[in-house]
């Protein structure tokens, strides 16, 4: 099977055919790290459709410099960020207009499946922590946020997250252990059995 590289290089040479090829191997993979990073199915499906429209245009001035995937989940990752972005300006310009509370969406850390039978505690638990573990991560800064998507659900290393995001390695490092940690601290609460509720805005209080 030829690899991401070599389709992009025979669509770079001429062979628009491939290009079906690309989008039909690769984009399930965008769409469910797009879909854990903005938790909103239609910005998801808009910034998917983006994210190949740019290969196309790009075809000719693509250089193999690195694998095709990272290369791929840069563009992938910039539009997030720059979404996020977005979304935070606007968020500061209407905050005196309250909001509906939204819908919580799929978890982006759901486990892998489990084919042992669970019984109905374990399960409700499972789910209960998977969706606050979602509401803290979604409350990560931006680059933090992007990092451990990348490493937990795309299994990416430090150097293709590090050209990802356009740092170094030690600053991917730091992203990721500043993230976890955040994420640690934030959880402690609940795994001391302590009440613990979030506010609208994603961030943990804990019930008087």
């Amino acid at each position: 099977m030829a690899s991401g590289r070599e389709l992009m290089l025979a669509f770079k040479a001429g062979d628009s055919s491939v290009f079906d090829d690309i989008v039909y191997r690769y984009q399930k993979p965008v769409q469910n790290f797009l879909r854990r990073y903005l938790r909103d199915q239609n910005r998801m499906e808009d910034l998917t459709q983006e994210v190949f429209i740019r290969v196309y245009k790009s075809r000719e001035r693509y250089e193999p410099r690195a694998k095709f995937r990272t290369w791929l989940f840069t563009i992938a990752t910039r539009l997030a960020l720059n979404e996020i972005r977005a979304i935070r300006r606007r968020r500061r310009v209407f905050s005196e207009i309250p909001d509906e509370p939204a819908m919580d969406s799929p978890s982006p850390f759901r486990t892998a499946e489990d084919y042992r039978e669970e019984n109905p505690g374990e399960q409700t638990e499972k789910n209960e922590l998977g969706e606050l573990l979602d509401r803290l991560i979604e409350e990560l800064p931006p680059n933090q946020k992007a990092a451990i998507l990348l490493s937990r659900m795309e299994k990416l290393s430090y150097k293709e997250i590090a050209e990802v995001l356009d740092l170094s390695v030690m600053a991917v490092k730091s992203l990721l252990m500043r993230g976890r940690e955040a994420l640690r601290c934030r959880l402690k609460p609940y795994f001391e059995g302590k009440p613990m509720q979030l506010d609208a805005t994603g961030a943990e209080t804990r019930e008087s």
